[in-house]
């Protein structure tokens, strides 16, 4: 009875944090701004309305558009994982490109993941712009639609618009070597964050320091995973450092120290996955 309580615990335990983490086909559609390596893009993905038996995903049609307003073909070989993995090839002039995408678990509207170009391995990340709606759907509606502001309309037949004023570039980011995550601020400022720590510090021109900090709780430990099941979860956090280091532009120095501070004494695969996760957040998360 003693193991049978256990079992039933973990199973309530986790079984929340197995739900909330699967996505939804639907979940993909939308606009994205995507940066991959360095160069930016659009990335649409526009629920087409049709009817097809062929895969989950079939009615999914996708289309690429760099910052200059060249669109690039681009298709769907696959999603898997719950849902939660896309795999994306865009045509780019004299290579066709794979993009292996992850959906974030716990903010459906940012995705991350590798792709690779001339033999190498390279990061990208992509944040939706606004919600899609299918312009068809619109029409079909009776009545007069009521216009939105938050809602971006997209048409799968519309001819992508040209070139749009280029982006600010985004702050820069590094690893310091006391394991934080600086960015530095247009104003001049930096802001401190630490991998799997909730809160942050800011730093002023003048020296002067404000910190925010907020309660945690220690995250509940799964059970150790079986030889095939850990072997997996090895390969998982490996693509997340993948990820992370993509998203510091390949910054050696700043991997090495995250590595030194954040992942001292052997942590757990468990552990490891939830820093790099956090990592990632962070090193994508709007200023």
């Amino acid at each position: 009875m003693r193991h049978l309580a256990l079992v039933v615990g973990l199973a309530v335990l986790l079984a929340p944090a197995r739900i909330g983490a699967d996505a939804q086909i639907a979940e993909w559609i939308g606009e994205y701004a995507m940066v991959h390596d360095g160069h930016q893009g659009t990335l649409r993905i526009v629920d087409s309305k049709r009817d097809c038996a062929g895969s989950p995903w079939c009615h999914l049609v996708v289309a690429y558009a760099g910052a200059d307003g060249v669109r690039h073909p681009a298709r769907i070989l696959g999603i898997d994982q719950a849902f939660q993995h896309m795999i994306l090839e865009i045509a780019f002039p004299g290579n066709r490109q794979r993009f292996d995408a992850y959906l974030f678990s716990w903010d459906k509207t940012r995705m991350a993941g590798t792709t690779v170009w001339g033999g190498r391995t390279f990061g990208f990340y992509a944040v939706k712009r606004a919600a899609a709606v299918d312009v068809r759907a619109i029409r079909e509606r009776r009545g007069v639609a009521v216009a939105r502001p938050d809602i971006t309309v997209i048409d799968p037949q519309a001819p992508t618009p040209g070139p749009s004023p280029s982006p600010p570039s985004p702050p820069a980011v590094t690893i310091t070597a006391d394991g934080s995550i600086e960015t530095a601020m247009p104003d001049g400022s930096k802001r401190l964050t630490r991998p799997g720590v909730c809160g942050w510090t800011m730093v002023f021109p003048d020296g002067k320091r404000s910190t925010v900090s907020c309660n945690q709780v220690q995250p509940a430990t799964p059970p150790i995973p079986d030889g095939a099941s850990a072997a997996w979860l090895d390969a998982h956090g490996a693509s997340l450092l993948d990820i992370a280091r993509g998203l510091l532009g390949g910054n050696a120095a700043s991997i090495d120290n995250y590595l030194s501070t954040a992942e001292t004494g052997q942590p757990g695969i468990y552990d490891r996955i939830r820093l790099r996760t956090d990592l990632i957040a962070k090193l994508t998360a709007p200023m």
